[in-house]
């Protein structure tokens, strides 16, 4: 392997241009050049046979015993190469920037977004379910059986999984609306992993609302039920609005941006509404497997039975 000697990129033998900034590096030396006499060593300080000493019939597990063991060796130097470009100060830079102008430019590695997004999530599904258990269990008797404590745990486990997938369609149809309309106004497509950065430096503060909202669930979430409806509805809306402003650029586009926002309310609506309908079949599906219990007619809001 080649290292660029401006970057720090890792490049095959071969190549004559580093592929990540350009720099010439016909001239660079091979990294760990090795002494042919010891090349064939194994870490015991054993030499490793040759395959022509190897019986035919057990050169092809051999291969592929050299072949696994390569690859490992490059899935750990990738490891411990992604390890070792891990900048924590450029990440606190980035949330604090974001907590004291969210609509500044600034650059950030790819996966801040996504994984932030992801986190707040897993933290609001984790807690909501915590919380729904918590009020399960003080509004039932302590002397239950151990099988039907096991089909409440079962199903609120379940429930927590649902909850997930619910915030993750709606969140996914956010940032799919105000990236579809950002190519409709301006007619023109941007790196999804720079957008994705983007809307959630826009609505970072989030972060603390996630976690006020889920200190309430694990602590007080049967008396704090109306601060906690605040802080889901007010959470919903910061982002809603982030990716709403992330649409606009600084230039003009082909296209109003007026209708953009329309365009991208409406594909949010269509999201809500799926998220929606996968939610209702798996909670009922789920309710009826648990405790034989149909919950169907909760979820119909028209009027189903004309009988006065």
């Amino acid at each position: 392997m080649k290292t660029c000697p401006n970057c720090g990129a890792k490049m095959e033998p071969e190549v004559n241009f580093c592929t990540s900034c350009g720099t010439d590096i016909r001239n660079v030396p091979l990294d760990n050049i090795q002494n042919p006499s010891t090349e064939s060593l194994n870490n015991s300080g054993v030499e490793e046979p040759s395959v022509s000493e190897i019986p035919p019939a057990d050169r092809r597990a051999y291969r592929a015993a050299q072949s696994s063991e390569q690859q490992t060796g490059q899935t750990f130097e990738k490891i411990s190469e992604a390890v070792k470009n891990f900048d924590k100060e450029s990440l606190g830079k980035w949330f604090i920037t974001s907590w004291k102008t969210p609509s500044a430019e600034q650059q950030g590695e790819k996966w801040y977004g996504i994984a932030v997004l992801l986190l707040e999530m897993i933290l609001f599904a984790w807690s909501m379910s915590a919380g729904i258990k918590k009020i399960v269990y003080s509004s039932i008797p302590m002397n239950l059986p151990n099988f039907a404590q096991e089909k409440i745990n079962s199903f609120i486990h379940s429930l927590g999984f649902d909850i997930f997938f619910l915030v993750l369609i709606m969140g996914a149809g956010v940032i799919a609306g105000s990236y579809i309309a950002h190519k409709f106004v301006y007619s023109e497509s941007v790196d999804i992993f720079n957008y994705i950065n983007k809307i959630v430096q826009l609505s970072n503060i989030n972060v603390f609302v996630v976690a006020i909202l889920a200190f309430l669930c694990f602590t007080s979430l049967k008396t704090a039920t109306m601060p906690i409806v605040l802080l889901m509805i007010l959470s919903s809306i910061l982002y809603v609005i982030a990716a709403a402003f992330a649409i606009r650029e600084d230039y003009a586009g082909n296209k109003d941006y007026f209708y953009g926002v329309i365009l991208y309310l409406i594909i949010v609506a269509v999201s809500i509404a799926i998220a929606y309908m996968i939610f209702k079949g798996q909670l009922i599906s789920q309710v009826q497997q648990a405790f034989n219990v149909d919950i169907s007619k909760y979820f119909n809001f028209g009027v189903t039975n004309q009988q006065i």
